[in-house]
């Protein structure tokens, strides 16, 4: 990539959440954090975003990017590359579903590169919204341009006011495990399920806040994970399913299909595909879920 692409910029490399959450108050939406950095020079250079005047680095804080069990739960570092978390012991032994919805995300490259907490919070891949000439409601605009455009691959559930689709895999995937996230800010921190983090045009972080850590409270007794995608070798997902049954029961979550992770038990999840509100061109996605659905039920 070119360099004449890119705008200056300040860049810090942050030793402490304290310090990371501090400079991303300062500089407020002006300032982004970067872990991976997948995600966000894509948009730098693409400019779909406004260019940030600062960045915070934030894989200089230690001890976040790892992976451990404590009384039966699973705890995930939001700084843990996606490869580490595939190969992780503990994930391979208690909780498969999660090296598997890894596996199929992105390509070897970027995995090795990708963060938890990146994977999480990235940005919907709505061709619209990631182009610089459009102006669309995600992007404060006054419209979403996707049911009179090219809808195929938008929302079939819950659009609201935006049709584009959550486009991470392990979101799927934590909320069937029930995961809650750590989330650390100027504030203070505070404990978010992740059921509730995801909200129409985005998520529920506060200025300044990061993930610092995801909690899987209970190891599944059965989970799954299946994802359909267009191209063979790696792509985001048209649907992805995830189920996953503890001692609390079962919980089956839908990704790929709204801008918000559709959840519940396996009959609510199916019940909301039967009330499917497809747009003109994406129809066939709603059997692709049922089916992805199904699979990941068995």
């Amino acid at each position: 990539m070119s360099l004449r692409y890119i705008t200056r910029f300040a860049h810090y490399d942050a030793k402490t959440v304290e310090e990371a959450t501090a400079l991303l108050n300062k500089y407020g939406e002006k300032a982004k954090p970067i872990a991976g950095g997948t995600a966000l020079m894509d948009i730098l250079k693409k400019k779909y975003l406004p260019t940030p005047e600062a960045i915070v680095n934030l894989k200089t804080i230690p001890g976040l990017d790892q992976v451990t069990e404590d009384g039966g739960a699973i705890k995930i570092g939001a700084l843990t590359k996606l490869v580490d978390l595939a190969e992780s012991s503990v994930i391979k032994s208690k909780c498969p579903m999660i090296a598997d919805a890894v596996n199929l995300i992105s390509s070897p490259q970027l995995r090795n590169m990708g963060t938890v907490g990146g994977n999480l919070c990235q940005q919907v891949r709505c061709w619209y919204y990631v182009k610089a000439d459009f102006f669309c409601y995600r992007k404060g605009g006054p419209v979403c341009y996707q049911p009179g455009g090219d809808n195929r691959y938008g929302a079939i559930l819950q659009q609201k006011v935006c049709n584009a689709v959550i486009a991470s895999d392990l979101a799927t995937t934590f909320t069937a495990l029930n995961a809650s996230l750590k989330v650390e800010g100027p504030g203070g921190s505070r404990d978010v399920p992740i059921k509730d983090f995801y909200v129409t045009l985005g998520n529920t972080l506060k200025q300044g806040e990061i993930i610092t850590w995801i909690t899987i409270p209970e190891a599944p007794s059965k989970g799954s994970f299946k994802k359909f995608k267009i191209r063979k070798t790696w792509d985001f997902a048209v649907a992805s399913a995830a189920v996953a049954t503890t001692s609390k029961g079962t919980i089956a979550a839908l990704g790929g299909v709204a801008p918000v992770v559709v959840s519940g038990t396996p009959d609510e999840v199916t019940s909301a595909l039967g009330s499917a509100t497809p747009l003109s061109m994406n129809k066939y996605k709603v059997q692709i879920a049922k089916t992805i659905l199904k699979e990941a039920m068995a």
